[in-house]
C-alpha cells in the first residue's frame, strides 16, 4: 500500500471495499436514464463537497496553528537563559 505524506501526516489509500462501493455507485449512475435524478444527485454532491472543503480547511488551519505553537514553545525553551547568568551578566 502506497502512503503519501502531507505536513508530516500519513495519507493512506482507500481500502478495496470502499473503492468497490464507489465503483458500484458510479456504474449505477451511468446506467440510469433518469436525468432529473442525476442532476439532483450532482447538485447535492457539489454542495456537500463545499461543506467538506470548508471543514478540511478549518482542520488544516487548526493543525498548522498547533504545529506553530509547538515550534514556538520549543524555541523558547531552548533560548531561555539561566536567570542567575542573566543577573550576574555571565556570558
Amino acid at each position: 500500500m502506497q502512503i503519501n505524506k502531507f505536513l508530516n501526516i500519513d495519507i493512506e489509500q482507500a481500502p478495496l471495499e470502499m473503492k468497490l462501493d464507489v465503483e458500484m455507485r458510479c456504474r449505477e449512475i451511468m446506467a440510469t436514464d433518469n436525468i432529473i435524478d442525476v442532476k439532483k444527485y450532482c447538485t447535492h454532491l457539489v454542495r456537500h463537497k463545499l461543506e467538506q472543503d470548508m471543514f478540511l480547511a478549518s482542520m488544516l488551519n487548526r493543525l498548522i496553528e498547533l504545529e506553530a505553537n509547538l515550534v514556538v514553545s520549543q524555541v523558547r525553551k531552548e533560548k531561555t537563559p539561566n536567570p542567575i547568568k542573566k543577573f550576574f551578566r555571565i556570558p
